[in-house]
């Protein structure tokens, strides 16, 4: 078993190693939602920042969402991975699912929940597929735990418990929506270790 590396150990090369796999992961992600929505989709370039425990929320500034979804990761890494939607991207985003405007609070649409829920599973497998392709992995999203309160909450349920975490983040756009969602991903347990090897940035 590989040494746990604490994300506060990293070298700034090798958080740049980590920022740039992550941009793998999130160009083939946009690619597959561009694909889904039928409209252009743009990553913009991840962001790599080191969290203490607890302070997800402070590094994300998480202003609210219309949707949230987190997944665990497993395979030859271990991941958490979240995905939050605006209220702007949701509204575009339900109705070019389901062909329908969105009306009223999406809480009230199971129908645009469950179409988010399953464009979420397209977008963690296509993210996890881009990351385990450039490190000769496999890897495995679970089911979607899809968040039932507040941005905040799903945050924490998703790294709250870490010690401390490297978070990869990734702006998502839409045509006229600057900020349409966001992708975090954070390796857990040994996996920070064993992906820097791979990237030969160990």
């Amino acid at each position: 078993m590989m040494r746990v590396l604490s994300p506060l150990e990293l070298t700034p090369q090798q958080i740049e190693a980590m920022r740039q796999l992550a941009n793998l992961g999130s160009a083939d992600a946009a690619r597959s939602l561009g694909r889904l929505l039928g409209t252009q989709v743009e990553a913009v370039q991840p962001r790599a920042q080191v969290s203490p425990r607890g302070g997800a929320e402070k590094v994300l500034q998480s202003d609210g969402a219309a949707f949230s979804v987190h997944f665990t990761v497993e395979g030859g890494a271990r991941l958490r991975w979240m995905m939050h939607v605006s209220t702007e991207g949701a509204t575009l985003m339900g109705g070019l699912l389901l062909g329908a405007p969105l009306l009223g609070e999406i809480e009230g649409g199971t129908m645009y929940t469950s179409a988010l829920a399953e464009m979420s599973n397209i977008v963690v497998s296509s993210y996890v597929g881009g990351v385990a392709a450039a490190v000769g992995l496999t890897l495995v999203p679970s089911i979607p735990y899809v968040g039932k309160g507040s941005l905040s909450e799903t945050l924490d349920a998703a790294f709250g418990d870490l010690d401390s975490a490297l978070l990869l983040v990734t702006d998502l756009r839409l045509p006229g929506v600057r900020l349409a969602g966001r992708i975090v991903a954070a390796p857990v347990d040994d996996s920070l270790s064993r992906l820097l090897s791979m990237l030969g940035a160990a």
